[in-house]
């Protein structure tokens, strides 16, 4: 485990419902992409306004209801290239149910802390940068652990 990171976060990456709450709830440790990036730090979690459908019913539990804007924070400690093997070992980590993609990389996530109220924001494609009225607005409140 990484050392915790006292810096502001200055970049998000927009991930779907119910993804980015389990990732923000620390039930979901491992996200997948098919791209990597050298950044590895804090990072806004950012719930797109389009949830994945088909996946909100196997997370009963999990509060999905907000969606387009800062959910929380989670610190961005490494990404690693994904093996048939790894995928398989890591699957309780990463939640994506059937076959692993052709090009697949796993963002692991450390120290998920939930806004205590989430900041309406439209998401982009990649890492995104929050403007600092945003981040500042968003970091006023107390973050939930």
């Amino acid at each position: 485990m990484s050392p915790p990171t006292r810096q502001r976060p200055h970049f998000a990456i927009s991930i779907r419902q119910p993804w980015a709450a389990l990732i923000v709830a620390g039930r979901k440790t491992i996200e997948v992409r098919s791209w990597s990036v050298d950044y590895r730090g804090p990072l806004f979690i950012h719930t797109g306004k389009k949830p994945a459908e088909e996946f909100i019913d196997r997370f009963p539990d999990i509060d999905t209801s907000f969606q387009g804007g800062l959910l929380g924070v989670a610190d961005l400690a490494d990404i690693q290239p994904f093996t048939q093997a790894l995928w398989s070992r890591l699957r309780s980590e990463h939640l994506v149910p059937g076959p692993m993609p052709n090009k697949a990389f796993g963002w692991r996530f450390e120290r998920p802390r939930k806004l205590l109220n989430p900041v309406p924001l439209s998401g982009q494609l990649g890492l995104f940068t929050v403007p600092d009225n945003v981040s500042a607005l968003a970091l006023t409140v107390d973050l939930q652990p």
